[in-house]
């Protein structure tokens, strides 16, 4: 679980920074670089960051950002990019305004896949309080973190 979550945290932090990273030199090993290029073949304007266990790769594909994490052999662990929330699932959509009316819903989610499970992290507001969802495509929640305003 932990791995998990540090995988999350790496792949949310990559999104949020990867736009104003410079560029410099690759710090990925060929075997990774190989895997990625055979994966996503079509990527553009890709970048690597390492940790001591992961490489992330930040890249466009179709016009959309996309993180991706890879270990050491080159085992794709998981993927991240930006959706619009009109292209969420009906579950969670449902699931979204049922249980959360009264909040506005941010136009846009996080889709998180990790070890063949798809996760939408989704951000709700009222006038009192902000919270960050994680919601599977059954339509269940849970809350991640709550922020009061």
């Amino acid at each position: 679980m932990k791995k998990l979550q540090t995988i999350l945290a790496a792949a949310a932090l990559l999104f949020a920074t990867s736009a104003f990273a410079a560029k410099g030199p690759e710090k990925v090993s060929s075997v990774v670089k190989k895997a990625f290029e055979q994966q996503f073949t079509t990527a553009s304007n890709v970048s690597w960051e390492k940790t001591d266990e992961f490489y992330f790769a930040s890249f466009k594909l179709n016009d959309r950002s996309v993180s991706v994490a890879y270990n050491e052999i080159g085992e794709l662990l998981g993927t991240s990019r930006i959706v619009n929330a009109n292209e969420l699932p009906m579950a969670v959509t449902l699931a979204v305004n049922g249980k959360y009316a009264g909040y506005t819903v941010s136009k846009s989610a996080e889709e998180v896949t990790f070890e063949g499970q798809c996760s939408y992290y989704i951000t709700v507001f009222n006038s009192k309080q902000l919270l960050l969802l994680k919601c599977l495509n059954s339509g269940d929640i849970s809350v991640v973190s709550k922020t009061k305003k």
